[in-house]
C-alpha cells in the first residue's frame, strides 16, 4: 500500500504552544503573540483541521485552517477562515524538516527541531510586489 501525500504532516498532530515577536511594520505597530494551535486527522487522514486560538497583545483571534493535497496540482494546501471574516488559500510545503506557506499576501519559513517538537520561522507580509517585509517571528512548542 502507497504512503498518502498526506502522511509526511502527521508530524503537527497534536497541540502546540505558540509565541511570538509581531514586528512593527507601515501598518503596525510592534507587540507579542500567543496562542495554542491544534492539529487533528479528518476522517479517513486525507485532511488535517488546524485550530488557532491567539492573542495578539492580549486581543482575541480565532481561526480555522483545512490542510490537504491538490492531486491535480500535485501540492499541498491550506485553506484558512478567521473571525473576521477572511479566507485565504496558501501552498503548504515540508520537505525533511523545512516547512513553508507561500500566499499571496502572506508566507512563512521555518523548520522543526531533530525531535520534531519545536518549530521556528518568519512570517513576512508582501509590501510590493517583488518585496517582502519581516512580520512575526514565530515559535511553537509540543504542548
Amino acid at each position: 500500500m502507497s504512503k498518502s501525500p498526506m502522511s509526511r504532516f502527521e508530524v503537527f498532530i497534536g497541540t502546540w504552544n505558540t509565541t511570538g515577536a509581531v514586528l512593527e511594520t507601515a501598518l503596525n505597530p510592534a507587540g507579542t503573540l500567543s496562542a495554542t494551535d491544534t492539529y487533528q486527522w479528518l476522517p479517513g487522514k486525507h485532511f488535517i483541521e488546524h485550530h488557532v486560538d491567539a492573542r495578539f497583545d492580549g486581543k482575541p483571534s480565532r481561526s480555522m485552517e483545512v490542510i490537504g493535497y491538490d492531486a491535480a496540482k500535485q501540492q499541498h494546501f491550506a485553506r484558512s477562515y478567521d473571525d473576521q471574516g477572511s479566507a485565504d488559500v496558501f501552498v503548504v510545503e515540508l520537505s525533511g524538516r523545512h516547512f513553508k506557506i507561500t500566499g499571496k499576501a502572506v508566507r512563512f519559513n521555518g523548520g522543526f527541531d531533530a525531535a520534531q517538537n519545536r518549530l521556528t520561522g518568519l512570517w513576512e507580509l508582501k509590501v510590493s510586489r517583488a518585496r517582502w517585509q519581516p512580520w512575526i517571528q514565530l515559535e511553537l512548542v509540543r504542548a
